[in-house]
């Protein structure tokens, strides 16, 4: 069952939301989320927690 997601600091004054289980980054739409000021990583955490936004397996490719 999974644990969740999580937030943590990746440079100064950036975060990313990572998966609790697997330590890895979270894809929603196929977009990584990183690089996130902290207000953009706390609402994407409170999305996700809540069910509003759905992690994606894929990355989305540069065409």
């Amino acid at each position: 069952m999974k644990s969740g997601y999580a937030m943590r600091r990746v440079e100064d004054g950036l975060w990313e939301v990572y998966d609790i289980d697997d330590d890895k980054v979270v894809f929603v739409g196929g977009v990584a989320l990183t690089n996130l000021l902290d207000e953009e990583a706390l609402d994407a955490l409170e999305l996700l927690k809540g069910g509003f936004l759905t992690p994606s397996q894929t990355r989305k490719i540069k065409p």
